[in-house]
């Protein structure tokens, strides 16, 4: 909610009462004998400036009624027809691999690339209705399908933080260990059951192998037939940089860098299985540049409307300052009588 004037060029009208206030009229008449005497004696009268105070109050009151002073706000009308997009995001403990190279081109790891970037992601597309799934060894719904983006980002930022918090405790996360992606796909879909929407897609970015030993794993090529029959298009991102190095711990307990290991990079031809499915997307990011680059190509593929119409929600309230101005005006014609004394 906020104030403001619909006319304030108006309120220039105010000069009027500042002239009224400063300008001090002569006074006509005859004088007696003993004027000069009596000017001496009494203390000057205050009733003109009492006087010239209610005229002055009257105009600039007017003044302020005149430019229309209104209270209310400015409306956002989100257009309820966007799409429906669900990120599908990996937790796996191999997310702390530090092979990234973040915007500043400062060595980071792909949690805090892949998590930037989704809340980059997300500020991009305001009419859209947005939700979070995270992966790893089970899966979870962060956050539904809403049109309130400023929650998206803090269930992102909070899930980061509970994640290395976590991590430094040494814990293997919020949802242990392995990748099972298709548990993860599942989990979005069920999310995306909306015929009225008018686009559906999900958006999976993971750094590892699908993990097959699991017990309660999924095979993510079956949820991407489903995904098919309902019309969801999957695109999946792989993070990881094959020719990068990351930390490690020696045997005496010092660090440093050694090439990253097979195993902790993506299956680009999984991906590609996946996403062909549904004729998505499929590729492999090998630092935050590139993670920015590939969620702005399907930024473009998901065409959204990308106007915002808004509304103001303002009502006047010009009847105060109307109903004091005439206030004081009348108070300075009935006690104009009474006031008049010495200027």
């Amino acid at each position: 909610m906020e104030f403001r004037f619909a006319d304030p060029w108006l309120l220039l009208l105010l000069v009027a009462s500042l002239v009224v206030l400063l300008r001090r009229p002569r006074r006509g008449g005859a004088e007696f004998g003993a004027y000069a005497l009596a000017r001496l004696a009494l203390s000057p009268s205050r009733g003109p400036l009492l006087h010239r105070l209610l005229i002055a109050g009257g105009l600039a009151a007017f003044a302020l009624a005149a430019a229309r002073p209104q209270y209310g706000r400015t409306v956002i009308e989100r257009a309820e027809s966007g799409r429906d997009i669900m990120l599908v995001l990996d937790l796996s403990p191999s997310m702390r691999a530090d092979d990234m190279v973040d915007r500043d081109h400062r060595r980071c790891d792909r949690l805090q690339a892949v998590m930037a970037a989704a809340i980059d992601f997300v500020a991009r597309r305001p009419n859209d209705r947005i939700g979070l799934v995270f992966f790893a060894r089970t899966a979870m719904t962060s956050c539904p399908l809403t049109y309130d983006h400023e929650t998206v980002r803090a269930f992102i930022e909070r899930t980061e933080r509970q994640q290395r918090a976590l991590w430094d405790e040494g814990h293997k996360g919020l949802l242990s260990d392995g990748t099972n992606i298709g548990l993860g796909l599942g989990t979005a879909l069920r999310a995306l059951q909306d015929p009225l929407s008018k686009g559906r897609a999900m958006v999976l970015i993971t750094d590892g192998i699908d993990t097959r030993k699991l017990p309660n794993w999924v095979d993510p090529l079956v949820a991407a037939r489903h995904a098919k029959t309902k019309d969801v298009t999957i695109h999946a991102l792989g993070v990881g940089n094959a020719d990068g190095t990351i930390s490690a711990t020696d045997p005496f307990g010092g660090m440093h860098l050694q090439r990253v290991p097979r195993d902790l990079l993506p299956d680009l031809g999984r991906l590609r299985e996946i996403a062909g499915l549904t004729e998505g997307v499929a590729a492999i990011a090998g630092d935050a540049q590139e993670l920015d680059g590939l969620l702005a190509r399907i930024d473009e593929l998901e065409e959204t409307e990308r106007s915002v119409p808004t509304r103001e929600d303002y009502a006047d309230r010009f009847h105060w300052p109307l109903v004091v101005g005439l206030t004081l005006l009348a108070l300075a014609c009935l006690c104009e009588p009474r006031l008049r004394g010495v200027a």
